[in-house]
């Protein structure tokens, strides 16, 4: 708790009053802007009678178990050995079906192969996790039930945890390890700017040009479950979504602060700005591009196995040591080839 405090801040002052007239005002426009392009693509509302569609997961990718935390209800899938090391994943909301394609399976089926014990997390307000309003997913009630969820896990500081997060999931990793970074051993953030950088990059892809409307109350529910697919056709199905999004733009990470673990920093070939700017909030940071357009990495990318398999491969000999006669030359050469090392670009980038 005490870290928390330490880490985020909360918008206050003449700021929170600057945010909330934009949020009134650019809202607004956003959605007079929304209104002019649905009647010129002369999109009416869906007829929902037949369109709603329960996702169901299949169980052979994993052990489907349900925990209550900090009085909260929430519903995890756990593949490989209880008694190995910690890898705790962060879906994107509200959609996760991704997470249950074949290729992100073969990933996790992966990791549990090698020895992993892989805990897939449905966030609060989907799946069957218990869902919340606008204060119970802020990111300090957020961070502080990760932390807990972790402990009862068997997470300590003594034998921390991996954690991977995609989209609104990355987001939330981004605020776990910097209030609870004791119990992060390394983190992979897939497609998830840090949270410093909300405004300018948005956190996730129904954000894009209405990150101002989206602070209203129900009525962003209603126009996304109406645009959204047959698994997101209710105003429910975007509460938690949104909620944490909502949340995020009122918490900031408090300036200077880093994140101490290994991290693993992933977006498409558009969003290298992104990735640039979230590194300078890391002590250890590793990028990587993803070939492909856009900036949002999905689950089920071919690259993906491959690229988190790197990052997390066990490290079985110690770096040899640099020469304690080595120059100034000398050191320059080796901080080059370190900092070189830490950005992998796309082949193609390479050539």
């Amino acid at each position: 708790m005490g870290a928390r405090k330490e880490v985020l801040e909360v918008v206050s002052g003449w700021q929170a009053v600057e945010l909330v007239l934009k949020c009134l005002l650019l809202g607004a426009w956003q959605l007079v802007q929304m209104a002019v392009k649905r009647l010129w693509k002369g999109q009416r509302r869906k007829a929902l009678k037949n369109s709603h569609v329960e996702v169901t997961v299949d169980s052979s990718i994993g052990r489907h178990c349900y925990i209550k935390i900090m009085g909260v209800k929430y519903h995890y899938i756990e593949t490989g050995p209880q008694s190995g090391h910690k890898v705790l994943v962060l879906p994107d909301a509200p959609e996760t079906a991704d997470l249950w394609s074949p290729g992100w399976c073969a990933a996790v089926q992966q990791l549990a192969d090698t020895g992993h014990h892989v805990v897939t997390l449905e966030l609060r307000g989907t799946g069957a996790s218990e869902g919340g309003g606008r204060a119970a997913l802020a990111p300090p009630r957020a961070v502080d039930e990760l932390a807990a969820l972790l402990s009862a896990l068997g997470v300590s500081p003594h034998n921390p945890a991996t954690v991977i997060g995609f989209g609104i999931g990355g987001m939330l990793t981004w605020y776990l390890a910097h209030c609870h970074g004791a119990l992060v051993r390394r983190l992979a953030v897939l497609g998830a700017p840090h949270p410093s950088l909300y405004w300018q990059y948005p956190p996730a892809p129904f954000c894009d040009g209405l990150q101002h409307f989206i602070q209203w109350p129900v009525l962003p529910e209603r126009w996304l479950a109406e645009a959204g697919g047959p698994a997101c056709s209710r105003a429910r199905d975007w509460a938690g979504a949104l909620h944490y999004v909502r949340g995020a733009a009122w918490w900031r990470v408090r300036a200077g602060a880093l994140v101490r673990a290994p991290a693993l920093l992933v977006a498409g070939e558009g969003g290298a700005p992104e990735l640039v700017c979230s590194a300078q909030h890391c002590a250890a940071p590793t990028l990587r591009l993803l070939s492909g357009p856009g900036r949002r990495v999905r689950p089920d990318d071919p690259q993906l196995p491959r690229v988190l398999a790197d990052f997390l491969r066990p490290v079985e000999s110690c770096p040899e040591k640099e020469p304690a006669r080595a120059g100034l030359v000398g050191r320059m050469l080796s901080r080059g080839r370190e900092l070189t090392a830490r950005l992998a670009l796309p082949a193609h980038a390479q050539a």
